[in-house]
């Protein structure tokens, strides 16, 4: 499944890329017609939470009548929830969402001539042998040696070489480089320079670097740090707003604080999925970074936007 929507959400990355001629450009542009896209289940999403919130009163004097019957309570919680048409895990399918479209946009940046430049297998395959050949291999990113190798044939050191931290016999080593430069000799690999050259300089930082594999590069630590910056941004602006809510709830009730399922899912993927997308972030190639970066910047904005659109509704039905 997430090979099928990073084979689609390539051709849109790829079609972006052939208009700006910018790999980082049009990550960014990616990411906003993702929103686009996804705008209609976010508003749905952020009603269903302001009708959560005003369940609240309710939900209080439940859990207040019922505190010394635990499964009572729950049931007319259940009850509650089915009269008012909603499902405590109503916020899941939005994660699970989340969830897809993180690892499927993973998949897109690891593979990209796969994913994006649509380059045959077998073609990716020599590629990658004769990258391999050079000493410039990386097994787990072998499709962003061949972009590496192919902006600059020269270097030998903008690519880690896994294969060379666990040496093998020097002969068998010999041995399977004479059979693959036998395999590879009519192959051309000028043929592909365009198609495999991506540009992927972003403002000076490489798009296509690991942070974890080049430490000592600060510049490709910026942006998973403005990620992670972001990150608690996000997370602070949606607890300061829910606890505002509780404090409001709480001033027109005596009731104890509430157990509320949805509240308790939706905090705990709050927090799981930026430590999960931080800990990608900083091992696989800066591209992914960029577009978690972009969603973060986008969905704050998007957040304040709508938060302030269903106030204002509500202030008119309450006028009205």
């Amino acid at each position: 499944m997430l090979s099928f929507f990073a084979n689609l959400f390539g051709y849109l990355l790829n079609f972006l890329y052939n208009i700006v001629s910018n790999y980082g450009i049009a990550i960014i542009l990616f990411s906003v017609l993702v929103k686009l896209v996804m705008l209609p289940l976010t508003i749905k999403q952020q009603k269903t939470l302001k009708k959560n919130e005003k369940m609240q009163k309710e939900m209080q004097q439940i859990q207040f009548k019922y505190k010394n019957d635990q499964e009572k309570m729950q049931q007319e919680l259940m009850a509650l929830y089915k009269r008012e048409g909603m499902s405590p895990l109503s916020g899941c399918f939005s994660s699970i969402i989340q969830f897809i479209l993180l690892f499927s946009v993973f998949l897109l940046v690891r593979e990209p001539l796969t994913y994006m430049v649509k380059l045959d297998s077998g073609v990716i395959e020599k590629l990658e042998s004769i990258v391999s050949e050079q000493g410039q291999t990386n097994n787990t990113y072998s499709e962003i040696a061949v972009i590496q190798y192919m902006r600059n044939p020269e270097s030998r050191s903008s690519v880690s070489n896994d294969e060379n931290e666990q040496k093998q016999d020097e002969d068998t080593n010999q041995v399977e480089n004479e059979q693959s430069t036998e395999k590879n000799e009519d192959f051309n690999i000028d043929e592909y320079k365009e198609q495999v050259n991506l540009k992927m300089d972003f403002f000076g930082i490489d798009l296509s670097q690991v942070p974890t594999k080049d430490i000592r590069n600060w510049k490709s630590l910026v942006i998973p740090v403005l990620y992670v910056i972001s990150s608690f941004i996000s997370i602070r602006l949606t607890t300061n707003m829910t606890k505002k809510k509780k404090e409001e709830n709480k001033s027109d009730s005596n009731s104890e604080e509430e157990y509320n399922p949805m509240e308790d899912a939706n905090k705990t993927m709050m927090w799981v999925i930026p430590i999960m997308s931080v800990s990608i972030a900083v091992i696989a190639p800066l591209g992914l970074a960029l577009y978690w970066l972009a969603n973060n910047v986008l969905m704050l904005v998007e957040r304040l936007v709508l938060n302030k659109i269903f106030d204002k509704e509500e202030e008119a039905k309450e006028n009205a």
